[in-house]
């Protein structure tokens, strides 16, 4: 059966039922979709949560009744455009580290500009480390300001989970800057544990 019969025959058993047509879909493509976020967003756990929300937002809003495209092609282009959306929000969250280390550190003697740059860029290498899950908490929590309820209601964690994952980054924050830059390294210690 080629692509086209494919589009053809899954088009007929959503006419049927829709239900049957998501499954078709997502046997048929899951597999090559989430190797293709992958291109994007180089980690495999990120690149399935990716295509999952696809699935997710394509089943809840009906969008299979609106495709007139191939659903092939649709559901490429949305994956694709939900890891732009993925890098853009690392990045965001990225130059935000940038930006609070920047004005933490405006007050230093010249002579540290250059350790703080390089104790700045240590900090994004730990931090895109992380596990995922660990990542986006330890995110959340220091850059963008949030309390652990609001993190766990928005991931759908228990408070317990967000404090083990808080509990992970920072130690794993501690071990990566370990003898590195000493007063530096301290003053971001400080800011992370404090934030």
């Amino acid at each position: 059966m080629d692509r086209s019969d494919d589009e053809l025959f899954i088009r007929q058993v959503f006419n049927t039922s829709p239900v049957q047509g998501c499954e078709l879909l997502f046997r048929r493509y899951h597999r090559a979709l989430c190797s293709h976020a992958a291109r994007y967003v180089y980690s495999r756990e990120v690149a399935e949560d990716i295509v999952s929300d696809v699935f997710c937002k394509f089943w809840k809003t009906n969008a299979y009744q609106s495709v007139t495209s191939s659903f092939r092609y649709y559901l490429f282009r949305s994956v694709r455009n939900e890891a732009y959306s993925y890098l853009r929000s690392e990045f965001t969250q990225l130059d935000s580290l940038d930006h609070n280390l920047t004005e933490s550190a405006a007050g230093l003697r010249p002579d540290y500009i250059t350790q703080y740059e390089e104790t700045f860029n240590r900090v994004k290498e730990l931090v895109e480390e992380l596990p995922p899950q660990c990542r986006k908490v330890f995110l959340m929590s220091r850059f963008e300001g949030k309390r652990y309820q609001e993190i766990a209601d928005e991931l759908g964690l228990s408070i317990k989970t967000v404090e083990v994952h808080m509990g992970k980054g920072l130690s794993f924050m501690r071990t990566g800057l370990k003898g590195y830059l000493t007063l530096l390294a301290s003053l971001v210690l400080l800011l992370l544990e404090n934030g």
